[in-house]
């Protein structure tokens, strides 16, 4: 046995979604790409993946979805980032071998959410083909794969509360949150918004507000939105750090998506603490004092918003996806690890 190899072969990895807090656009980097500072935080809505390892004279990647909500949406080719991840692992270590890897997805972070469910995906591939050859790669490494797979990467790799820069993949640590956010999570069914779209509307917008001029017009203060909201939720002032969220791409999805804006308003109407759009959209999430207050809102918005549009016009509206979570601590987490002998 080649001794970078686990000898167990069975990995269940669980992969936390993103969300953005705060999300500000502040200026462009080189390549043309948006430089951004965003506050993000896991949350326990996830998808977890099982990963069989076996040597093969072929090595292949095959991907199936243990359910059936997302097939046709879902991505099982080549291209998928899963698939990706597991290839830019093997190229980037000694001695590697030539592996069967079956990944089964179980998978609960909606498609086009604007969540991060691809990144935390890819993230979570890398961590079970780093546990299968024994932590072969440092943690400074896979960062830097990570990094090559895509934005969101590193931040799904290590999770938590980060302040993320540059494309939102340069990240600095926030303070441990006191107490976890309690969330109302809302995405319309069939709804996603391209990304370099919204980019694109932004630059031609006319004028933006931007969060942390806001923030500076209320506090007469230079804080950051996402330092001054992390500041607070790591010493349990949630009510202050819901000041500071914000994201700036609001000005431009809203008057194109009307519904994006109802669902907020629907939701602080209420009674959110606060309510924003997480990204480029469509996500919706509202921010409330604790899990049984975020039941009640799911059940309140449905009861007053789902069916109320439902009966006036099933055409019309989209059918809108709820979910109660609240965040987390980690990152993409190995939870168990087996073999066909002890299975």
């Amino acid at each position: 046995m080649n001794k970078n190899q686990n000898s167990s072969n069975i990995i269940e990895v669980v992969a936390p979604a993103k969300l953005n807090f705060t999300f500000e656009i502040t200026g462009l980097l080189p390549g043309g790409y948006h430089e951004v500072r965003t506050l993000m935080s896991t949350i326990a809505l996830a998808d977890q993946l099982s990963f069989a390892f076996s040597p093969s004279r072929e090595p292949s990647v095959n991907l199936s979805l243990a359910k059936d909500g997302f097939k046709g949406e879902f991505p099982l080719g080549g291209d998928n980032l899963i698939a990706r991840a597991a290839r830019l692992y093997l190229s980037s270590i000694d001695n590697p071998r030539s592996l069967q890897i079956d990944v089964t997805i179980e998978k609960d972070i909606p498609i086009g959410a604007g969540m991060a469910g691809g990144s935390a995906n890819a993230a979570a591939t890398l961590l079970a083909m780093n546990q299968y050859f024994n932590g072969q790669l440092s943690s400074t490494k896979m960062l830097e794969l990570a990094g090559k797979l895509g934005a969101d990467v590193p931040f799904c790799l290590v999770g938590g509360l980060r302040v993320g820069t540059g494309r939102g993949d340069v990240l600095t640590d926030a303070l441990p949150m006191a107490e976890s956010v309690h969330l109302v999570i809302a995405k319309p069914r069939h709804l996603s918004i391209s990304t370099p779209w919204v980019y694109q509307a932004y630059d031609q917008a006319s004028e933006i507000f931007h969060l942390h001029e806001k923030l500076q017009d209320r506090y007469m203060t230079d804080a950051l939105p996402g330092d001054f909201a992390a500041q607070y939720l790591g010493d349990g002032n949630l009510a202050e750090s819901l000041k500071a969220f914000g994201n700036d791409f609001e000005q431009v999805v809203f008057p194109h998506y009307q519904e994006l804006k109802d669902i907020k308003q629907t939701f602080l109407k209420l009674g959110a603490l606060a309510c924003h759009m997480t990204g480029s959209g469509p996500t919706i999430f509202a921010v409330v004092a604790s899990g049984e207050a975020a039941e009640m809102l799911k059940r309140d918005f449905y009861e007053q918003y789902c069916q109320a549009n439902e009966i006036a016009c099933a055409t019309k509206y989209d059918p809108i996806d709820l979910w109660v979570t609240s965040t987390i601590d980690d990152g993409a987490k190995v939870l168990a690890v087996s073999s066909p002998e002890t299975d």
